[in-house]
């Protein structure tokens, strides 16, 4: 009885790291040399999304679908990319900050 308790939790850690590994992969992230920003993005259907897209200095909507991409117009205004908001005082980091603050401390003690 407790060695299938026991596969059953680990089962559920297993699905639950694949889930959080898989959807880090699949996110929508800024990457690249800075030139192109996703500023806002607007689930319009199950499969379908308009994005608001910073270009140099200009803006575009883009329709995506599982058809394709297209361009649906370019926009006039001062858009800003939005920032994450500031952590209050007082909170702690989350772990892969720490981590990333302190590797090189920790690196250079060997």
């Amino acid at each position: 009885m407790i060695r299938a308790v026991l596969t059953v939790v680990i089962v559920l850690v297993m699905a639950w790291w694949c889930s959080r590994l898989l959807g880090k992969q699949w996110a929508v992230r800024a990457t690249g040399s800075g030139n192109i920003e996703l500023i806002e993005q607007l689930q319009v259907g199950q499969d379908r999304r308009i994005l608001l897209m910073k270009v140099g200095e200009k803006c575009f909507l883009v329709g995506v679908s599982p058809a394709g991409i297209q361009l649906l117009s370019e926009v006039e205004g001062d858009f800003k990319t939005p920032r994450s908001p500031e952590m209050p005082a007082g909170t702690q980091l989350p772990f892969r900050e720490f981590l990333k603050q302190h590797r090189d401390k920790w690196e250079g003690r060997r």
